[in-house]
């Protein structure tokens, strides 16, 4: 598909029926630009001209080659309305592509294409041979596109290139990440979500049917023996995830009679287990979803309960989610257990399994300690799964010196507006406080004091535990300009019942983590787009969401000399050696030392 930027490179190795649409409807009276967009999925001006030119060289090559002369209509503006003016024969002629014709020629042409009024009827019977002449072209030369046909044969040359590189090598690749909706894109270098939906319409136009979302076929219950049958035959298999069917108790299960825990099915178990463990509602999300996923797993793959799973289930489950099937995974917005949904939203990375198996593990572990289970299998398997072969030891989630100045500047840059302001304060407030997200949407105006002639505040951190940060200077002034923005007066006098990060709409109203997710992230894809970064830095910074903020302030501060125990106490590390991967010191000593034995 052309775009603006790739028009002189558009791909048209083969003719399929959405170019003789678009010509039909240029044909018929619709702009260039509007049947480009329509039919080719082109939005920029130049580009539809320039795609729209490519499409009538290649037809009129075709169609001179097998010796029919109906070519000279091919492409071919035909005029007469009332009140039209008529361009110059030149410009005309370079519009068409004649001008390699003879002046005869151009002048019978021209007349045909501009008669005078009388001449109506005659240019009616023009245009219709023109149809009529697409029509009978279409026939020897359209091929319809398939859904085994490569990328490279239908669009662009550099965006089928990108395509191919992140594993989209035939069509029917491309239409089955459509299906499943979400941000198929995303990591697609140079599509955003408005050239995803273009390249998505286009799709559309290469294969009826391409967005719509994949059926579900298989029972809740389905066996692995079932589940291979539909798919040597070719069948989607994606299951319909309900547990509204209990899989029979295994040998597992304690008496029920005097246990501590009084659940009567593993989904009351889960609950109670997230009820008493849980110490926060994030904590809560993550722990229902992992219990979910190995409920949905044992059940649909091998119809077993908590208590009937074995030390090989566990190892088996393991290898399941370092290759999770793809009739597991869907990233359409649909509710659990409705129709579409399902349990994964993509593969997992390393840090995700090993948390996965951690938390299950631990679950198992409660409940054998509550009297629900007699033995716990994970205790037999071997959880460790090494360090991630993909992620190299020095890269790092925190911003470089100058990336962070180019992408601030970029957005001081921007007009100014509520969401601007809001930004540019969680910019310079959390790289010197370095607080968490959900620590950020929790905070109110009232947890910042005056201590000992400066400002610190009280942090409702992980695990629902308090913790006192220092608010130094940089953060104080972010957050005077901030106030300012919202309406609001300084800080001293300020309603204490204020959050710390507010709605666009509402002073008064808190953000939900979602919305500062989507907020920060945007505006950071935007900058890193737009910023005067290099290749390797926008590269680099990819993938950076709010969480960096807070990493770049650890990083910042032990670079300018901040002593380490300092930096844990004001990030809330439990662990000194969580708050070492920020620091570069000893990875400066290993050099120096190394330096000075080997340096010349």
């Amino acid at each position: 598909m052309p775009t603006k930027s790739d028009a002189t490179s558009t791909c048209l190795r083969r003719m399929g029926p959405h170019h003789f649409a678009h010509l039909r409807a240029v044909a018929d009276g619709l702009s260039v630009q509007a049947s480009a967009q329509r039919y080719l999925g082109i939005e920029h001006g130049n580009a539809a001209m320039a795609a729209h030119r490519a499409v009538v060289q290649r037809l009129r090559s075709m169609a001179r080659r097998a010796g029919d002369a109906r070519w000279r209509l091919v492409g071919l503006v035909i005029r007469g309305m009332e009140g039209d003016e008529h361009p110059a024969l030149a410009d005309w002629a370079a519009a068409n592509g004649l001008e390699d014709w003879s002046e005869a020629e151009l002048q019978e042409l021209y007349r045909q294409a501009f008669p005078a009024e009388r001449r109506a009827a005659r240019n009616q019977r023009l245009r219709q041979r023109q149809i009529e002449a697409l029509r009978a072209l279409e026939q020897v030369a359209s091929e319809a596109p398939q859904p085994t046909d490569a990328i490279a044969l239908w669009f662009d040359p550099r965006l089928a290139q990108r395509l191919q590189a992140n594993g989209f090598l035939l069509l029917q690749d491309l239409r089955q990440a459509v299906a499943r909706g979400g941000r198929w894109w995303r990591a697609v270098p140079a599509i955003g979500e408005t050239k995803a939906r273009r390249i998505e319409s286009y799709l559309r136009q290469l294969l009826p049917g391409a967005g719509t979302a994949l059926a579900p076929v298989a029972d809740a219950w389905a066996t692995p023996s079932a589940a291979g049958r539909a798919l040597a035959a070719g069948v989607d298999q994606r299951p319909h995830f309900d547990l509204a069917l209990q899989p029979p108790s295994g040998p597992n299960r304690a008496a029920f009679a005097g246990v501590a825990i009084t659940a009567g099915s593993d989904a009351e178990a889960v609950e109670q287990w997230v009820a008493a463990r849980a110490g926060s509602q994030a904590t809560a999300l993550t722990y229902r979803r992992e219990a979910l996923r190995l409920r949905l797993w044992a059940a649909v793959e091998i119809n077993k309960s908590f208590s009937a799973l074995t030390a090989q289930d566990c190892l088996a489950y393991m290898t399941f989610l370092e290759h999770v099937p793809d009739r597991w995974i869907s990233r359409r917005r649909a509710a659990p257990m409705e129709p579409g949904w399902a349990p994964f939203a993509g593969q997992l990375t390393l840090a995700s399994r090993r948390q996965a198996v951690v938390i299950v593990a631990s679950l198992f572990a409660w409940l054998v300690k509550g009297g629900y289970l007699i033995h716990n299998p994970w205790e037999l398997v071997n959880r460790r799964t090494g360090d991630d072969a993909a992620q190299h030891a020095l890269d790092t989630r925190a911003f470089e010196p100058a990336v962070w100045a180019a992408l601030v500047g970029w957005i001081e840059s921007q007009p100014s507006s509520p969401s601007r302001e809001r930004m540019l304060f969680l910019l310079r407030f959390t790289e010197a406080t370095g607080l968490r997200a959900s620590e950020l949407v929790s905070a109110r105006l009232s947890d910042l004091r005056p201590v000992g002639g400066r400002w610190a505040m009280q942090v409702q951190g992980k695990g629902a535990k308090k913790r006192i940060a220092a608010v130094p200077t940089q953060a104080l002034r972010s957050l005077a300009g901030y106030l300012a923005a919202r309406g609001l007066p300084p800080l001293e006098r300020a309603p204490e019942e204020a959050p710390l990060v507010a709605s666009l709409d509402d002073a008064l109203a808190p953000i939900g983590y979602r919305s500062l997710y989507e907020t920060v992230r945007g505006w950071l894809r935007r900058a890193l787009r737009w910023a005067p970064l290099t290749d390797a830095q926008r590269r680099s910074a990819d993938k950076s969401s709010v969480h960096w903020l807070r990493h770049t302030c650890g990083t910042r501060a032990l670079e300018r000399g901040a002593p380490l125990e300092v930096v844990q106490a004001q990030l809330g590390h439990a662990d000194p050696r969580t708050t070492m991967r920020y620091a570069k010191a000893q990875l400066q000593r290993l050099q120096d030392g190394m330096e000075k034995a080997f340096g010349e």
